[in-house]
């Protein structure tokens, strides 16, 4: 998508018709340029029609992300966020990754970076993530903590837990954790978090927190996702506002770190139970290696790691890249 389609959207935000001749004076250039600058818009997501006469319609047009909006929803102070925002970018987390050299990253002014389209989204281990132009909220921010990274352990189920609270501030009952990383929907994926981590072994070190929930995924979306999935806009009857959401997210965030870093996962270890989709059923746990480990879900420990009752015992595991598979009983 390049800058000419993306300024043809703007123009048709209000979701009302446009004629080519108009399109073609704010933009300066011809006709014919806006014709070929929509050519398979759709493959985004975006459904536009055009009627001869009456010009270009975007059929299911997005409310943008708005800076302002999102501070004034905000009950934090907005000096502490500096929020950059993209119509598109190839990666939020690889923005702010690239620039975290630039000493950009300071809890005094957190560094936010959110986008409508991500042209190479990543999830966790290489995995793509798949949205459409404005389908999702797509985001990252930096955190910088004084402890080294082993110190981390559990931050990926603090940012989960974070992000259960504010969608159930929201009216979004019924949404649960898959450990380690995602948010479920009726066991189908709602939102990922995606961590990144820099620094050194005893301090400082840097997270980059990228957060993508899904909103209202077109088919065209939905047909490139191999798992199953749902969206904000099929669970709930209210309209949802991406700007309200990223702001109650941003001041949840501000919130659930500091306690972090003073008490550790173990202060959070009920209440993320709480939230977990899977507990106390039967389960299968696929390892890197390609092992399987069968048991059933019995909590988390204080570091964060998953719990299984297995044929021989309790047993732990805290690593990177475990799927897992519900049990048919």
């Amino acid at each position: 998508m390049n800058q000419r389609t993306l300024s043809i959207l703007r123009l048709l935000k209000d979701g009302q018709f446009q004629s080519g001749e108009y399109l073609a004076g704010k933009l300066h250039c011809k006709r014919a340029t806006i014709s070929r600058a929509l050519k398979n818009i759709d493959s985004y997501g975006v459904e536009i029609v055009k009627i001869r006469g009456r010009g270009y319609r975007w059929i299911n047009p997005i409310l943008y992300l708005n800076r302002d909006l999102i501070l004034n929803c905000s009950s934090i102070d907005p000096r502490k966020f500096n929020i950059t925002l993209f119509d598109t970018i190839d990666s939020t987390n690889t923005f702010l990754l690239n620039n975290l050299e630039n000493g950009m990253i300071d809890n005094n002014c957190v560094p936010v970076v959110a986008t409508e389209y991500q042209t190479n989204g990543r999830g966790r281990a290489g995995r793509l993530w798949h949205s459409g132009f404005g389908d999702s909220l797509t985001f990252s921010f930096g955190w910088r903590f004084d402890q080294g990274v082993s110190a981390l352990s559990g931050l990926s189920l603090i940012i989960g837990i974070a992000v259960i609270r504010v969608l159930r501030s929201f009216s979004i009952s019924c949404v649960n954790l898959k450990w380690p990383n995602d948010i479920l929907y009726d066991n189908k994926k709602l939102a990922g978090i995606l961590i990144e981590l820099r620094g050194e072994i005893f301090g400082p070190s840097y997270a980059i927190i990228g957060i993508g929930i899904n909103f209202k995924l077109s088919d065209i979306t939905n047909s490139f996702i191999n798992q199953e999935i749902t969206d904000l806009s099929s669970i709930s009857d209210a309209y949802l506002d991406r700007n309200q959401i990223l702001s109650a997210l941003l001041t949840e965030f501000l919130n659930i770190l500091p306690v972090f870093v003073d008490y550790g996962f173990a202060y959070f270890q009920k209440e993320w139970i709480s939230y977990h989709a899977f507990e106390r059923q039967a389960v299968s746990l696929i390892l890197p290696n390609g092992s399987v480990i069968v048991g059933t879900f019995d909590g988390v420990m204080e570091d964060g790691s998953i719990c299984l009752m297995t044929s021989s015992g309790r047993k732990s595991y805290h690593v990177g890249d475990i799927s897992i598979r519900l049990n048919s009983l």
